[in-house]
C-alpha cells in the first residue's frame, strides 16, 4: 500500500499529532516514515533591509534540529524505519505548500500525513491555510488530522 510516508513537523502540536498518527500508520503497513522540517523564507523578512535577518535564520535552524532530534528519537523508540530531513532551499517567497509540494516529488513519497488546525472565517483569510493549500496540489494522496485528535 504505502512504502513511504511523509510528515511535516515544526514543532506545534498539531504538527507532534500529526507525526504520532503517521508513526501508527507506519507500524500498520510496515512503511518508512520520512520526517521534513521546511525552514520557510517568508518575504516580508527577508526582503526587509530594517534589520539584520541572520539571528531569525539561526534561530530558525535551532528550532529545526531541536525537533528533527526529537522526532529521530521517538522513531528510534517506535521501531519505526525513517529518516529525518531539514528542507532549506534559500528559496525567498515560496510557501510551505511550495516546498512540501517539491520535498514530496524529491523524495517519492506515497503519502503525506499533515495536521491542520481547521481555522475557519477570518482566521483562515488571514492567516491561510498550509494544508489547503497543499491538498489542492498534491501529486499523493494526503491524510489530515484536526487539531485535538489525538
Amino acid at each position: 500500500m504505502y512504502r513511504q510516508i511523509l510528515v511535516a513537523v515544526d514543532g506545534s502540536e498539531v504538527a507532534n499529532q500529526a507525526f504520532e498518527h503517521a508513526i501508527g500508520l507506519a507500524q500498520q503497513v510496515g512503511a518508512k516514515l520520512l520526517v521534513i522540517y521546511i525552514v520557510e523564507y517568508p518575504r516580508t523578512v527577508y526582503a526587509s533591509e530594517a534589520f539584520d535577518v541572520g539571528p531569525f535564520y539561526q534561530a530558525m535552524l535551532d528550532e529545526a534540529k531541536t525537533v528533527l532530534d526529537k522526532a529521530k528519537a521517538r522513531l528510534s523508540q517506535a521501531g519505526v524505519q525513517g529518516e529525518v530531513k531539514m528542507i532549506d532551499s534559500g528559496n525567498i517567497g515560496n510557501s510551505v505548500a511550495d516546498e512540501l509540494e517539491d520535498a514530496v516529488k524529491t523524495l517519492g513519497a506515497d503519502l503525506v500525513v499533515m495536521g491542520t488546525h481547521g481555522r475557519r472565517g477570518f482566521q483562515r483569510l488571514m492567516l491561510g491555510s498550509v494544508a489547503e493549500a497543499f491538498v489542492r496540489r498534491s501529486p499523493v494522496p494526503v491524510m489530515l488530522i484536526p487539531a485535538g485528535s489525538h
